[in-house]
């Protein structure tokens, strides 16, 4: 089945996105004479509307929980007295929300603010993760740290933060960026995790796709990351951002090579260059690897498209290293 391609919604605040929603049985949404057959998904995910509509997401089985974006909002009031939200969304009901906090790094001529990535769904059908990353292979000490970019609104997805150094990163980029070694990575951190969750007696789901969670241990573990996100200063990702920008693209025949090897689809590629013009004029700036990877970005997030924002995050990592491949 084809899936229609669809522009992202913009909020700047929780309000446009924390409207009603609860889990209601089907049966009673229907008339009187209209009987259910016998199904797994028999729960409605209903959500009412600022216009005063309701919206059925999706249907559930009773294994699935539902995480209020109401929930979100309460647990980053709770540790964050300063700061912004800039919000996407699609009418499907899946929501990608940066948490913008004044802390700061400089790139270049630019300055660039540190960002917390909360994705959400109503449909089941993407995981709740942070950072592009589940909660189970989030390392609680160590969360990720994204950066939010003015110029584009946007909040920049690629990381490097799993690796302990600069060096380490552009080693495995030199080395063919091998999935083995990211997966033991990622392993590593969900052992520790699962570990210290059953030494806890505390049953969390082994991901966090929405099944079987107990809401209250996990908003105790949210609050914990987003502490520990706050009070982290250090980046590896950072230190890559400024290595891109010393990198050059002083032909169109360069950007062009970037671009498509970034993997974008066709008509996003196009909307990257199209950006990347831009931002050279609005900078006054020649064009270099941190433009054409902000470039990439923006079009994944702004571009009409029948990506997820799941899909979407996964392109801008794939983008990400691409271009950082590039600087070596």
């Amino acid at each position: 089945m084809s899936t229609q391609s669809t522009n992202l919604d913009k909020a700047t605040s929780w309000d446009n996105i924390c409207f009603p929603v609860k889990e209601e049985k089907l049966q009673s949404l229907l008339p009187d004479n209209y009987n259910l057959l016998p199904s797994d998904r028999q729960r409605a995910i209903v959500g009412t509307m600022p216009d005063g509509t309701q919206h059925i997401f999706a249907l559930q089985s009773d294994e699935y929980t539902l995480i209020p974006n109401q929930l979100l909002r309460s647990v980053v009031d709770s540790v964050a007295k300063d700061y912004t939200v800039d919000a996407r969304y699609s009418t499907r009901g899946d929501f990608s929300i940066n948490v913008i906090l004044p802390d700061s790094l400089k790139v270049g001529n630019e300055r660039i603010y540190k960002n917390l990535i909360i994705n959400n769904s109503y449909t089941g059908k993407s995981p709740f993760n942070i950072q592009g990353s589940s909660i189970e292979s989030t390392n609680e000490e160590k969360v990720k740290v994204s950066y939010y970019r003015q110029i584009c609104s946007n909040g920049l997805m690629g990381w490097a933060d799993e690796f302990m150094s600069f060096e380490e990163y552009f080693s495995w980029l030199a080395n063919g960026q091998p999935k083995k070694y990211l997966d033991a990575l990622k392993e590593k951190v969900e052992h520790v995790n699962i570990e210290r969750i059953r030494k806890e007696e505390r049953i969390l789901a082994e991901t966090f796709h929405h099944k079987g969670l107990n809401l209250e241990i996990f908003r105790e573990h949210l609050t914990k990351i987003l502490r520990n996100f706050i009070a982290q200063k250090d980046s590896v990702t950072g230190t890559v951002y400024n290595k891109l920008v010393g990198v050059a693209m002083p032909t169109d025949a360069d950007i062009q090579k970037v671009i498509t090897e970034a993997g974008l689809p066709k008509k996003l590629a196009a909307l990257a260059v199209e950006r990347l013009r831009f931002e050279e004029k609005e900078l006054e700036t020649e064009a270099n690897l941190w433009l054409v990877y902000n470039a990439a970005n923006f079009a994944l997030f702004n571009g009409k498209s029948a990506l997820t924002i799941n899909e979407r995050f996964k392109a801008d990592q794939k983008a990400f290293n691409n271009i950082a491949a590039m600087a070596l």
